[in-house]
């Protein structure tokens, strides 16, 4: 007596499909009871997902499992369409089934695979239905594209409206707080300085928690549907077998619809927003190398944040400029939060004219030793170099092996046309055969690069001396000179503070200059 099992899916979650399900379980119940050489052993089902891959099919992934533990001899299937939309899936999956002395019954092809003609018969019919899904995909994505264009919203809800049935409207509640995020940027703050105001406020994220991190402005302030604009197809589906998808970089036409929706902001507020966001980020060079050159350079050793600029004005006498750790200040000193997030920090303020002065000091302190700066950078620079293995003969023999495997694919493309294999053996074949060769070629790309990296740094030595020696002694600070020579500084409490010089303007090399403090910090 033959053990018999039974394999079900649904494509849609719909009540219709999943009605379906229930029938053809029920279905392949009865037929494998009326058989009295089978003897039922289980039924393998998968809801609501589609047939172009077995990836996410869990109920596919058991069975297979449970045909390795010969737990049962013959597998039925209403069609091959239910089994897999994808010929190699079909192919790849009926062959290791047979090796495991499993057959499948299709039962509305009639096609047994333990039959000699099997599998002839089983790829014309997983042709078929591997192209009638590629046109389903098709014809979905135009159903899809058409909804697009008459306004129907795809995707999640957005902050500030309720979705609905393809529908934006307003949620009052939520859009006070975009029009307020807005209104504070184009008052001059930044987003780092909008989010402290929003958890000053007391104001909660969409998601939960009181933290406003600037991406998650950021994408409020570029969003176009805030302004009743809408702009779709912004992710595409790169292949209809797999349903990966990617970000649309010009592959396919956005859909722009304005007036589609009841906006938060005019037209105007948003349109002057996005000017201000270019204009900041053109400005922002120019105003850290002027007129805060420290800006971005300087990092908290315990929690590496940036430190950021302040200025103390609580007497006019004593006003000066220094600059703190921003987890520092926007939390102060180290603790739990509410939510068990660790946040603050421990670390201490520095005065802007203690870099000033200190980093003239150090740039000079290289000047005068520059004979053993430059012998510790080359050593190093060497050292990195000794280590780099040499990668000629494998990257030679990467090559000869690419050009094996793609003679071996141009030998596969004859033997498909001479009609001595089938199109799924072809198919299956070529498909090894390119991703062997994209693998071996990321390989060489690597070690290319890890060539390139040797002979920059011999370049490098080169330039360390001609730098260090182009360094004139430096009586006062110059924002030009710390824009140019520093890579960095790290502090790290009221004990160090680093300062890595730059040997070239690009600061691919750098030299750190640690400094016992005898000051005190703020």
């Amino acid at each position: 007596m033959k053990r018999a099992a039974a394999y079900c899916r649904v494509s849609t979650e719909q009540d219709d499909q999943l009605n379906s399900l229930e029938n053809q379980k029920r279905y392949f119940e009865e037929y494998i009871s009326r058989n009295l050489e089978w003897e039922f052993c289980g039924l393998y089902v998968d809801e609501g997902l589609s047939g172009t891959s077995v990836e996410k099919r869990e109920g596919f992934k058991r069975m297979v499992a449970d045909a390795e533990g010969r737990k049962f001899d013959l597998l039925l299937t209403k069609e091959i369409s239910r089994f897999a939309r994808n010929t190699l899936d079909s192919i790849f999956y009926t062959r290791k089934l047979k090796e495991l002395g499993v057959g499948v019954l299709f039962v509305n092809d009639n096609i047994n695979t333990l039959d000699s003609d099997a599998e002839l018969r089983l790829t014309m019919m997983s042709s078929i239905a591997q192209e009638e899904s590629r046109k389903t995909s098709e014809r979905v994505r135009w159903g899809h594209k058409r909804q697009m264009e008459r306004g129907v919203v795809f995707g999640t809800s957005v902050f500030g409206y309720h979705l609905r049935q393809g529908k934006l409207t307003i949620n009052e509640d939520e859009a006070k707080i975009v029009r307020l995020i807005f209104d504070l940027y184009l008052e001059g703050n930044g987003v780092s300085l909008v989010g402290k105001e929003l958890e000053r406020r007391g104001i909660p994220l969409p998601q939960g928690g009181t933290r406003w991190e600037s991406p998650s402005i950021m994408r409020i302030l570029k969003n176009p549907k805030y302004a009743g604009i809408l702009k779709q197809k912004k992710t595409i589906t790169t292949n209809y077998l797999s349903h990966k998808r990617k970000i649309n970089r010009g592959e396919e036409a956005y859909i722009t619809i304005e007036n589609n929706h009841v906006p938060i902001i005019s037209k105007e507020i948003f349109d002057r927003t996005q000017k201000e966001i270019v204009r900041r980020r053109a400005n922002v060079k120019s105003r850290h190398s002027n007129r805060y050159v420290w800006s971005g350079k300087i990092e908290c050793a315990y929690c590496e944040s940036r430190f950021d600029r302040r200025y103390n004005s609580k007497k006019a006498d004593l006003k000066y400029a220094f600059w703190q750790c921003s987890e520092s200040a926007r939390y102060g000193k180290e603790k739990i939060n509410a939510q068990g997030q660790k946040v603050g920090c421990n670390n201490k303020a520095v005065h802007e004219w203690f870099l000033k002065e200190n980093f003239l000091a150090v740039l000079n302190t290289v000047i005068e030793n520059k004979d053993v700066v430059v012998r510790e950078l080359k050593s190093a620079v060497s050292q990195t170099i000794a280590k780099s293995p040499n990668n000629a003969d494998e990257m030679r023999s990467i090559t000869a092996d690419v050009e094996r495997i793609t003679a071996r694919k141009g030998k596969l493309i004859d033997a498909y046309v001479d009609g001595l294999i089938t199109k799924a053996e072809f198919e299956q074949t070529n498909s090894r055969y390119s991703t062997r060769i994209e693998g071996l070629k990321e390989r060489l790309l690597a070690l290319e690069q890890g060539s390139e990296t040797v002979e920059t740094l011999y370049q490098k030595i080169e330039k360390i001396e001609i730098a260090i020696e182009n360094l004139a002694r430096l009586k006062e600070f110059g924002d030009s000179v710390c824009g140019e020579l520093l890579h960095k500084v790290v502090v790290e409490g009221r004990e160090k503070v680093s300062f890595y010089l730059a040997t070239d303007k690009n600061a691919d090399l750098y030299v750190k200059m640690p400094l016992l403090l005898s000051q005190s910090l703020v």
